[in-house]
């Protein structure tokens, strides 16, 4: 299990920064980690302070996956009874949840990754609005490789990010991304240096998301995401009525 200090909440200037803090794993991620994530994208939702989440690391990359060596639980496992196949226990379960709940977060929210962001530190980007990354990044999933399959959720979100023929050459191939080919492909908004850190280096973009309209936002992300989730039909009808 990782301490409570494995992630770092910084606040600046309508910025709330979610900083993964585990260098020596480089930012792996267990259960606990999971739970901190999830309950803190669901107060930044609802705190009047927070215009934009950001979601970054420390240390030599943003994320290398999963704590595939974690030891085990903090006190009570609600998501017990929602084990997935394989014996992978209940982390997947609580890994797309958590992601569901930053997908749909109201806020612009941009993954700010330099190094590694590989398995559900890749996951997590994807339910991001905005990713910006490094050029020497390693981005991607490349569990296709070791004959392992993905329990998460960026099946649903690749196809409609990059469309079928992309996913082809990113998810079924496996080989990880770079920061331009991430760029080519349209999964990265921006490259950018990584100096003197990500978080300084991305600023720019990110005072760019600060001068949107708030309720403009939301509003626009709502529909698009709900037209995403709907058939043709269901889409037209939630665009007169809203």
């Amino acid at each position: 299990m990782s301490e409570p200090d494995a992630l770092i909440v910084d606040d600046r200037s309508g910025v709330r920064h979610l900083i993964l803090n585990r260098p020596e794993k480089i930012n792996a991620i267990d259960f606990d980690q999971h739970l901190r994530l999830k309950e803190n994208f669901e107060k930044a939702d609802v705190d009047p302070s927070v215009k934009v989440l950001a979601l970054s690391g420390v240390g030599r990359g943003f994320c290398a996956g999963d704590d595939l060596a974690s030891t085990g639980i903090s006190g009570h496992d609600p998501y017990k009874h929602r084990r997935v196949d394989l014996e992978l226990g209940s982390g997947p379960s609580l890994l797309l949840e958590s992601c569901g709940v930053l997908r749909r977060l109201s806020k612009p929210t941009v993954a700010l990754m330099h190094g590694i962001a590989l398995g559900s530190g890749y996951d997590y980007s994807l339910s991001c609005d905005f990713r910006v990354v490094t050029a020497d990044i390693r981005y991607g999933d490349p569990r296709i490789n070791l004959a392992l399959w993905a329990a998460e959720g960026w099946s649903y979100k690749l196809p409609r990010l990059v469309g079928q023929s992309l996913v082809s050459r990113i998810a079924y191939l496996g080989d990880p991304m770079n920061g331009e080919r991430a760029y080519e492909f349209g999964l990265a908004h921006r490259v950018v240096s990584g100096e003197p850190d990500i978080i300084d280096s991305s600023r720019e973009f990110l005072d760019m998301l600060m001068e949107l309209s708030s309720p403009a936002y939301s509003n626009m992300k709502k529909n698009m995401l709900d037209s995403l989730d709907a058939n043709f039909s269901q889409s037209q009808s939630m665009s007169l009525t809203s």
